[in-house]
């Protein structure tokens, strides 16, 4: 059977691609397994008071919120003033924009460049939390997330943040002590993943937000960590799908653009997404084919004759040491040669 040498281009060079996406995907791909259930919270530690009267306090009575100024939403007073009610021996902050950065540039100056340069506010939002709750500790909470009974169940282990669906967790309710070593983690690859994926919601999520915060979990809890440094899960029939449930959900997700809602669409209609995509990348295929044709014909005996001089260099240099590799670019050169001349080479299969 005769196999192209376009062809044969393409497939290597979406080989190559595969690896490589795989390599950088790696710890996305882990989220395809579920192993959260190991974690969660158990009903006997949250609804049963006289087990929670008898574990320490570990995380402090401190609720975080952030917004812009001190002016939130009329939709969004109830649920905070929720929190401050069932939790009145807490320390409530409300954390405005001036206030993270004026935090940043006293507590953490090495990252307000990272900080500052965020093309989204929401970037800043999310970023700030990670910072708060390792540096003071407590309980983080986003305004949507009013609370429907106390919190102090949540404070007898290290640090929790709760499941999401279908799989990974989120960053809208968190708790931590101080100086946690998840948190810790999360935000030293703050600066290492600020990445413009090129779609706004895409870029969010994989840079600060629950994407984010999955993977660094991922890697987190690959190599297992001391009791003093678990996380723990607050699912979702104890986030919010319960009578015992923690909290009440009013109407959030302020900054999700148009990008947004086509994702939130496609993942509504996964089948007819599939297909599109599919015939998306069979078109994509398609067109690189065609391309590396037209190029193949235009130029296809100039890059031939450079790629021999370029083997012919590479063999005439070599180290005595290493004559024996010279049989080896001596055989690729009778194999990647014009062949037949017709950019085809024969292969048995």
């Amino acid at each position: 059977m005769k196999i192209n040498y376009e062809f044969k281009i393409i497939l290597w060079a979406h080989a190559i691609l595969a690896v490589f996406l795989i390599y950088q995907l790696f710890d996305l791909f882990t989220l395809l397994y579920d192993d959260s259930r190991q974690y969660e919270f158990l009903s006997s530690e949250l609804n049963n008071q006289q087990y929670v009267n008898s574990q320490p306090q570990l995380i402090p009575k401190i609720i975080h919120q952030t917004y812009k100024t001190e002016e939130i939403p009329e939709h969004w007073k109830e649920g905070q003033q929720k929190c401050q009610d069932f939790n009145p021996d807490y320390q409530y902050i409300l954390w405005t924009d001036e206030m993270a950065r004026d935090f940043i540039a006293e507590q953490y100056p090495w990252f307000l460049k990272t900080f500052d340069n965020y093309p989204y506010p929401i970037q800043r939002a999310d970023a700030i939390r990670y910072f708060i709750l390792s540096h003071y500790g407590g309980i983080y909470i986003d305004l949507d997330d009013g609370c429907a009974r106390p919190l102090d169940p949540l404070l007898t282990v290290p640090a929790f943040v709760r499941k999401t669906d279908p799989t990974g967790i989120s960053n809208d309710v968190m708790g931590s002590v101080p100086n946690h070593p998840f948190f810790a983690k999360a935000i030293s690859m703050l600066q290492r993943c600020q990445r413009n994926w090129f779609v706004p919601y895409i870029t969010i999520m994989i840079s600060t937000g629950p994407l984010y915060l999955s993977i660094v979990w991922q890697q987190y809890i690959r190599w297992g960590n001391p009791p003093s440094g678990v996380v723990r899960i607050l699912m979702p029939e104890d986030y919010k799908e319960s009578p015992n449930a923690f909290f009440k959900i009013t109407k959030g997700s302020s900054w999700h653009n148009d990008d947004a809602a086509v994702l939130l669409l496609m993942n509504r209609h996964i089948p007819t997404t599939v297909i599109l995509c599919h015939l998306l990348a069979f078109s994509i295929i398609y067109c690189e084919y065609l391309l590396v044709c037209l190029i193949n014909r235009k130029y296809g005996s100039k890059i031939s004759n450079a790629a021999k001089s370029v083997r012919s260099y590479i063999v005439n240099f070599l180290p005595a040491n290493l004559s024996f590799l010279k049989g080896g670019y001596s055989s690729l050169s009778s194999v990647t040669g014009n062949g037949n001349g017709n950019g085809e080479e024969e292969v048995s299969l």
